[in-house]
C-alpha cells in the first residue's frame, strides 16, 4: 500500500488469478494476504476457522436479501408480509434456524437464544440497553484483571453508572468477601462478567448468593462459548446467570457474530422484541446462517471437538515448560488453565525483556498470537481452538512448541525464513476442517 501510494495512480493494469485487476493491483494484494493463510500456524486466542459447509452460506445468494426478526416472531405470519416489511418467504431458512435454535437451548441449557447480534461486543450494548436502565449501576471486570476494556466506556456513554468488581489478584478471581461489602452499601441493576482470559470457571453461585434475585447476572461466554457447549467448562446459566452472551468465532468454531441465551424464556422474548424494535434491523443474513450451520455442527461433534481442545492445551502446556518458556499456572490450580487459553510468560531460555518483541518474533516466524497485559504484566496469549478444528493433536503440539522455541531466537532473514518454512510445512499439512459437516478430507 505504501509504494502504490507513493506511486500515484497506478495506469497500468494488474493481474489476480489469471484476470486484470480492476483495483490495480490492490486485490491482488489481498489474495496474497489470503496465500499467507495457509503459511501459518494460527494460535490467536480470538480466532477460529469456519467449515467449507458453514462457509459457503457466507456468500450464497440468500445472503444478500434481508432475514427480518426472530424465528418465533415469524411463526404463524403471512411469509409475504412480517412486521411491516416485505419479505420473501424462506421456509427453509425458518426451519433451519428453527433447529439450529433448538440445538444452541440444548448445548446451553438455555431456554431462549437470539442469533441476531452483529458481534459480542453489539451483543453487550444491546443488553446494557435493553436490560438496564440509564442511571442504574453495573458492575464489571476491571481491563487489569481481565475485563474487557471496552465495557466501562460503553457504559458510560450510555449512561450508566459502571463499577469494577473488586479482585483478589492472588487466587485470580473475584474477591467474593469484599464485594459483598461493596454490594450491600451499593447494590447495582446487574453484574456483567466479562473475562477475556479464562483460565478457569468464574464464581457464579457465590456471586449469585451475594446479589439476590433482585439484579441480573450475566456472563460473557465470548471465548468459552464453545466450551460451555461441549459440556467441558462451567455451566453458567444452570450455575445461577440470567444470561449469557458473547461473540461466536473463538472456542466456537462460528462467523463473526453474537449471540444472547436466556435462562427464562419470558426474559429472553421481551429482550428479542425489543432488539428487533431498536438495535438490529439487518442481521447480516450470510453470517446469522453460517452460524446455524455451526450450531448443528456443534450439536453433532461438540463433545469430542471440545474434548481434543482441552487434550491440546494441556500438551502445549507441557510441550513449552519443556522448550524452556514459562506458562502461567493460577494460584491453587492443578494446571496452567481449564479452558483453551494459555498464557506465557516468556521463559527461562527465552528471556526477551519485552513481550511484544518475542510475539513479533513468533509471528514474523508464522505463530500467529498475541500479547496483552494481564494482572499487571505482559504476557503472551494462546489458543488452541482453531489448530484442533484443524484436526491437530498431541503430537503436533509438541512439534509446534519445538518451533517457536526456535522462533525466539531466530535472529535476521535467512534464520526467520527457514523456521517460517518449517511453520509452512506443519500447517500445509492441516488444511482441511474437522468436527463439521465437510468430507473429513475435504479442502476448507
Amino acid at each position: 500500500m505504501t509504494e502504490l501510494a507513493a506511486a500515484g495512480p497506478v495506469r497500468s493494469p494488474h493481474r489476480a488469478g489469471g484476470r486484470t485487476d480492476p483495483a490495480g493491483g490492490l486485490l491482488t494484494a489481498v489474495h496474497d494476504d489470503v496465500g499467507r493463510l495457509t503459511t501459518t500456524v494460527n494460535l490467536a486466542a480470538f480466532e477460529n476457522v469456519l467449515s467449507r459447509t458453514a462457509r459457503a452460506m457466507l456468500h450464497g445468494p440468500l445472503a444478500d436479501r434481508y432475514l427480518i426478526g426472530h424465528e418465533q416472531e415469524r411463526r404463524g405470519l403471512d411469509p409475504l408480509l412480517r412486521s411491516g416489511l416485505l419479505s420473501a418467504a424462506y421456509p427453509g431458512v425458518d426451519a433451519l434456524e428453527r433447529a439450529a435454535s433448538d440445538t444452541a437451548r440444548q448445548l446451553l441449557g438455555a431456554a431462549w437464544v437470539d442469533f441476531r447480534p452483529l458481534s459480542g461486543l453489539h451483543a453487550t450494548i444491546s443488553v446494557f440497553a435493553l436490560l438496564t436502565a440509564p442511571g442504574s449501576t453495573v458492575y464489571s471486570i476491571a481491563p487489569a484483571n481481565g475485563g474487557h476494556f471496552a465495557t466501562q466506556p460503553l457504559l458510560e456513554s450510555m449512561g450508566r453508572d459502571g463499577r469494577y468488581l473488586p479482585w483478589c489478584a492472588s487466587a485470580g478471581t473475584v474477591d467474593l468477601a469484599a464485594f459483598a461489602q461493596v454490594w450491600r452499601a451499593h447494590p447495582g441493576a446487574m453484574v456483567f462478567l466479562d473475562h477475556g482470559v479464562p483460565l478457569a470457571p468464574l464464581p457464579v453461585r457465590e456471586l449469585r448468593a451475594v446479589i439476590g434475585d433482585g439484579a441480573l447476572l450475566a456472563y460473557d461466554a465470548s471465548h468459552t462459548l464453545g466450551l460451555i457447549a461441549g459440556g467441558r467448562f462451567q455451566d453458567p446459566l444452570a450455575e445461577g446467570c440470567d444470561l449469557l452472551q458473547g461473540n461466536t468465532h473463538k472456542s466456537f468454531p462460528g462467523a463473526h457474530k453474537g449471540l444472547v441465551a436466556f435462562a427464562d424464556a419470558a426474559l429472553g422474548q421481551g429482550f428479542s422484541e425489543r432488539l428487533g424494535l431498536a438495535l438490529v434491523s439487518s442481521q447480516q443474513t450470510g453470517p446469522t446462517l453460517a452460524n446455524y450451520v455451526t450450531t448443528l455442527e456443534m450439536g453433532v461433534h461438540a463433545s469430542a471437538y471440545t474434548r481434543q481442545m482441552l487434550a491440546n492445551q494441556a500438551a502445549l502446556a507441557c510441550a513449552l515448560g519443556e522448550s524452556g518458556f514459562v506458562v502461567h499456572h493460577p494460584p491453587g490450580a492443578t494446571g496452567p488453565s481449564a479452558s483453551h487459553v494459555l498464557l506465557v510468560e516468556g521463559g527461562r531460555q527465552h528471556d526477551d525483556a519485552d513481550p511484544y518483541a518475542l510475539a513479533a518474533r513468533l509471528m514474523h516466524c508464522g505463530v500467529m498470537l498475541n500479547a496483552r497485559p494481564v494482572d499487571g504484566r505482559v504476557v503472551l496469549r494462546l489458543g488452541v481452538q482453531e489448530v484442533t478444528r484443524r484436526g491437530m493433536r498431541q503430537p503436533e503440539m509438541w512439534r509446534l512448541a519445538e518451533l517457536m522455541a526456535r522462533a525466539a531466537h531466530t535472529e535476521g532473514a535467512t534464520a526467520t525464513a527457514h523456521v517460517a518454512g518449517q511453520v509452512a510445512a506443519l500447517a500445509g499439512a492441516f488444511t482441511s476442517v474437522r468436527y463439521g459437516f465437510d468430507d473429513s478430507e475435504a479442502a476448507c
